[in-house]
């Protein structure tokens, strides 16, 4: 397979450059990424193959408008009737593109938690989960939510955290279950725990029974936790 390295002064915000390479193979001459860029963001908790919701449908769309497939997670574009400038322009435009899904303004990617909060949730706990649910018969004005209600012989309350006022929304939620005489257990999933405030933190951890710094290492360690604690 005949095959070339092209250089290009386009990159990552780390000043990694992308990685692009023309190939030749039995449909013709394409670039690819060699599986680069994906792998790449995967570094920063990015995980789009794996990922639903409105991120992975702005990827589908990135694919589609510049007409590049992902084989496995490497991006190609086939060159067309020649067009080697064109192709290659498309190519770098749309890698670009999609490493700006890792810098989608903050309240969006908070949006985006949220989705893949629910996605993961419903995953785990399937048809028992209720989201944003509020207490019918204590709080019928909804004044104190949680993110994702699962109904089991012993209530699990799980709360979305992304933010200081979220983590006193949680605390101050799990205190009225308990002032109305529920017994639960409660888990708080961070969008970022670093980004908590040392103070709300502390309290936080007081009042909720386990919480996970990240949604990423939720997915990684809660099927484990939610084993051992008989909560699925």
């Amino acid at each position: 397979m005949e095959r070339y390295v092209v250089d290009t002064p386009f990159g990552f915000d780390d000043g990694d450059s992308f990685v692009i390479v023309l190939k030749k193979d039995e449909d013709g001459w394409h670039f690819t990424d060699e599986g680069h860029t994906l792998m790449h963001l995967s570094y920063y908790d990015l995980d789009i193959p794996s990922t639903k919701g409105k991120r992975r449908s702005f990827f589908n769309n990135i694919l589609e408008t510049h007409n590049i497939e992902d084989i496995n997670g490497e991006l190609i574009i086939r060159v067309e009737n020649e067009q080697y400038g064109d192709s290659l322009f498309s190519f770098i435009q749309a890698l670009t593109k999609i490493t700006d899904l890792s810098f989608i303004r903050k309240q969006h990617i908070s949006s985006l938690f949220k989705e893949d909060f629910k996605e993961y949730m419903k995953h785990i706990f399937g048809d028992k989960c209720t989201f944003s649910y509020s207490e019918p018969k204590h709080d019928p004005d909804g004044n104190y939510v949680v993110d994702c209600y699962v109904d089991l012989d012993r209530p699990l309350l799980i709360f979305a955290l992304t933010g200081d006022y979220r983590c006193k929304d949680a605390i101050i939620t799990c205190l009225a279950f308990k002032e109305w005489g529920y017994t639960f257990n409660s888990i708080g999933v961070f969008e970022e725990s670093k980004n908590i405030s040392p103070k709300v933190l502390a309290q936080s951890m007081d009042w909720v029974d386990k919480q996970f710094s990240t949604l990423t290492s939720a997915k990684e360690l809660m099927p484990e936790y939610t084993k051992k604690m008989a909560l699925c």
